[in-house]
């Protein structure tokens, strides 16, 4: 089989770029794979055949637009398969929705200060565009990484291809409990937690309910929080020092050793008012960290209420901080949480999403 992937950056450290890399090394194991992408960041591991793609890189906006029609006209013919992620290229015969742009827009609103002017003009172009992609896509198939973005799309685009769900898989060797302990007396002396001490965890957009947690946190006797992002810090950190707990958040700035911040938590949280799947939920449940994360995240499908993890109903700072007090008060019982959610993602590798991708090619191929 000859693929095409589809994608503006080819990397490994997170998102759609990481899912493409994922497949694209699997499946030059059988098959002749080609990438066409602006940035190419790749170890040379797997026969995989790179195309750089011209885009102009000032924002996100003039990056979808600058690279979608040279990529376009630069994938030759002769393909079996073309997979774009998203509205990245006009041709295609698989289609991944890594979000609704358009929910995500709606998202927004409920986010610590909404949408900026930029995003929202993003949201006119992008929505636009994704709205062409899946309300008039025929001949091929597409693939929802959540429950949640398969409704999205059907309800704000009116898709009418087939949609498959396929979740994002997950590095089970990179993010286990093994390499949880061996990490983790270094990883809290970096950061200055003492030992017993409770420890909440917080990964990516500041915007995704950070200021719940800083307010939850403020509720509690004792426990810390760390917040791992790149976002700007400066009005999260007034908020705790309004609070009176400034000396128990500790913010830290982005990572490409995101699984160090795991190994020096004891519980995950993510109150997000919107999220089409949010890959550290998976990442935290896969180091047997207890997890409580907003039923609007995608990755919430992966949980079951007090069984392998604790669903926010509102996402409403009083609930999130009972929540949280219930984690700190009976800590065997957030053991077994997060050795259950440990258990529940071990079967979501990525041998698992490149086995039922390639289900779908075939079935577009009809063999």
């Amino acid at each position: 089989m000859k693929i095409a992937y589809v994608v503006h950056d080819y990397h490994r450290s997170g998102g759609h770029s990481r899912y493409v890399a994922e497949l694209a090394t699997r499946f030059a194991r059988e098959h002749e794979v080609h990438v066409f992408a602006n940035r190419i960041d790749h170890d040379g591991s797997a026969p995989i055949q790179f195309h750089q793609v011209p885009a102009w890189r000032a924002n996100a906006l003039t990056t979808v637009l600058s690279f979608i029609l040279p990529v376009t006209f630069q994938i030759p013919r002769g393909f079996d398969i073309i997979h774009s992620q998203g509205f990245c290229g006009l041709r295609g015969n698989v289609f991944t929705a890594h979000i609704c742009n358009r929910a995500w827009h709606r998202g927004l609103q409920k986010l610590e200060g909404g949408a900026s002017f930029r995003e929202t003009i993003f949201n006119a172009v992008g929505t636009t565009l994704e709205y062409g992609l899946y309300r008039f896509a025929s001949h091929c198939e597409v693939i929802a990484i959540s429950k949640r973005v398969a409704r999205d799309i059907v309800e704000y685009y009116h898709c009418r291809a087939p949609i498959h769900v396929i979740h994002h898989g997950v590095d089970l060797e990179l993010f286990s409990p093994a390499n949880r302990q061996r990490s983790r007396s270094e990883a809290r002396a970096q950061h200055g937690f003492a030992d017993g001490e409770m420890v909440f965890l917080y990964v990516g957009d500041l915007r995704k309910g950070a200021s719940w947690a800083i307010q939850a946190l403020a509720t509690l006797a004792q426990g810390r929080l760390l917040l791992v992002s790149r976002s700007r810090t400066e009005a999260y950190q007034r908020l705790a020092q309004e609070l009176g707990v400034s000396d128990r958040v500790v913010f830290a700035g982005p990572t490409n050793q995101v699984e160090k911040a795991y190994a020096a938590a004891d519980a995950f949280v993510l109150p997000t008012p919107y999220d089409a799947f949010a890959m550290v939920v998976s990442e935290a449940m896969a180091c047997a960290l207890p997890v409580i994360v907003s039923r609007e995240a995608g990755a919430s499908e992966l949980i079951e209420h007090g069984v392998n993890g604790l669903l926010l109903a509102d996402a409403s700072v009083p609930e999130l901080a009972r929540q949280m007090e219930s984690l700190e008060r009976d800590r065997p019982w957030a053991a077994r949480l997060g050795c259950a959610a440990r258990k529940s993602v071990e079967s979501l590798t990525w041998d698992t999403v490149a086995h039922q991708t390639m289900g779908v090619y075939r079935e577009l191929l009809g063999t």
